[in-house]
């Protein structure tokens, strides 16, 4: 939906939550604790940090042949798929170190079936400062065939064992009876600091901005809070200085002193020194004016670019026999595309059900476009949730050992879709006598109630649209046509991401004392179930 709309129009590029970096979600969670390190001291340092609200946090029976610190880590990234594969014996224990001057690698197990490889592995290497997690330049996995794999590396680190322990991921199946070769290396330590900013959370009195002035962060600018239909949403700016090695900031909240869910999206940076950022807390009205508000942004302490390379043999097809196939013959509508789905993988760490790359077909019906919020597999009694990938799939992280398949019911759910509808013609309000005192005027739009409050804040144009149909789910965008030209809004509060239904546009330079507002594109909230029997 979000490519088909950009071909269109000009609108923000948003990044989507990703797995590639689901190192985020073990960041949030490090929180009131004391660093450790080797060989210097340290004053305590807290960080407070959101939890994402995909962590899960449960507790397993586990082997001990495993260390605890690589299952808790694979538990809290939400790969329970992988513990099910590791305590049912469908892993491979490798337990193998390779040294150089600054450290010890260990490689302490292997998960590797049709659905992709996981290698758990620790790090043990002696640092100057505190640290909480670490990026990697280079992880290559090399089989003895003369294949080469890019793996996604991400690590943190572990306070009991005094270790970074991380992942290594790959789409990619290893070949029984493999000769590998893992290289690692170009290791970045990374500190997360965190700034209390304090007496900011009072409903509707959020200052427009924020002065920090620290570690190349220059200020925080707020576009807009609201609460709606459950949700507290906030946008805001991040703005940076030059130079900076910032890559990720954020914010993340507490009430008394308890960190709470959010969800976020983070949009491309509209400007080189500048991050977008919108969060969604699922809290109470009156909780509001009781959150803590932290800046959380990271610091590279120190880089090592020495390789560690360590061989190893991959000799474990236990899981390959465990592993369920089903071709599938599906056409189905997911969003704004037809997928052709052709086959079913059930592995004990994952289940994916892929689709034809090559054969996509892109709903060019323009008067609408929609994509789901809820994708489930259901085997049996057993369901999980699921995301689409564009690599070509939709993946399930499997809760526990799924057992005699072919006898299980297989059923693919859609529902929660949002809607994206283009406008007609006739879709527009005038906006009369334009001053920097607010005004309301109603319009109504294919049936929904819309109110459209205006004013000027300077040379710019503010329209803020809301309705009271909570079905509705907000105008995405809107346009001004003037000698011939489309102008868009250079700021927009929702881009359709959130399930609220208020929008806050902000129009630059316009000098007219009367216009008129074009709707462009809305979307609603509809349900749309649908279930596909895949077996």
């Amino acid at each position: 939906m979000d490519d088909l709309i950009k071909e269109q129009v000009k609108c923000d590029q948003v990044e989507y939550p990703n797995e590639n970096e689901m190192w985020s979600k073990i960041i949030r969670k490090q929180q009131n604790r004391h660093y450790k390190t080797k060989k210097h001291s340290f004053k305590p340092r807290i960080i407070l940090s959101a939890i994402l609200f995909t962590i899960v946090l449960s507790s397993t029976t586990v082997f001990a042949k495993y260390s605890t610190e690589i299952l808790d880590w694979m538990r809290n990234m939400n790969r329970t798929g992988i513990i099910t594969s590791l305590e049912n014996g469908f892993g491979q224990e490798v337990n193998k170190t390779a040294e150089n001057e600054v450290g010890v690698l260990t490689i302490h197990n292997v998960v590797s079936d049709q659905n992709g490889t996981t290698i758990n592995f620790s790090l043990d290497i002696d640092h100057d400062d505190p640290i909480d997690y670490a990026d990697f330049e280079h992880a290559l996995l090399k089989i003895g065939d003369g294949k080469e794999i890019q793996m996604e590396a991400s690590a943190v680190y572990n306070q009991e064992s005094d270790k970074l322990v991380g992942v290594l991921h790959t789409d990619e199946e290893i070949p029984h009876n493999s000769n590998v070769t893992l290289q690692l290396g170009g290791v970045k330590e990374i500190q997360l600091k965190s700034i209390e900013l304090k007496d900011l959370a009072h409903s509707n009195t959020y200052p427009e901005k924020i002065n920090i002035h620290q570690d190349g962060i220059s200020q925080i600018d707020f576009i807009s809070n609201d609460y709606q239909s459950g949700q507290y949403i906030l946008d805001y700016l991040i703005e940076l200085e030059e130079p900076n090695n910032i890559e990720h900031a954020y914010l993340s909240y507490t009430i008394e002193n308890e960190p709470i869910a959010n969800s976020s999206v983070t949009d491309k940076r509209p400007q080189p020194n500048v991050i977008k950022k919108s969060d969604s807390l699922e809290i109470q009205k009156d909780a509001v004016e009781k959150l803590g508000v932290f800046l959380n942004y990271n610091d590279t302490v120190s880089y090592k670019s020495e390789t560690w390379n360590l061989d190893f043999q991959y000799n474990h097809d236990l899981a390959k026999q465990s592993t369920y196939v089903m071709d599938i013959d599906e056409k189905v509508e997911l969003g704004s595309r037809q997928l052709q789905f052709k086959e079913l993988v059930i592995t004990p760490s994952r289940v994916k059900l892929y689709f034809d790359k090559k054969n996509i077909k892109t709903n060019t019906n323009w008067s609408y476009v929609y994509n789901y919020r809820q994708i489930k597999l259901r085997i049996g009694e057993q369901e999980l949730s699921g995301n689409y990938f564009d690599d070509g799939y939709l993946s399930f992280e499997t809760q526990e050992l799924i057992k005699d398949i072919t006898n299980k019911e297989i059923a693919l759910t859609l529902k929660d879709a949002t809607v994206s509808y283009k406008a007609e013609k006739q879709d527009k309000v005038e906006l009369t006598n334009i001053s920097d005192v607010p005004q309301t005027i109603k319009a109504d739009l294919n049936g929904y109630p819309i109110d459209v409050t205006y004013y000027a804040n300077g040379s710019d144009l503010i329209v803020e649209s809301e309705s009271k149909n909570e079905q509705f789910g907000g105008i995405t965008q809107s346009v001004i046509y003037q000698n011939g030209e489309r102008i868009f809004a250079e700021n927009r509060s929702n881009d359709g991401l959130f399930s609220i239904n208020k929008q806050v546009e902000t129009f630059k330079n316009i000098k007219d004392k009367d216009i008129t507002l074009n709707f462009f594109l809305y979307t609603v909230n509809e349900e749309r179930a649908k279930t596909i029997i895949l077996q």
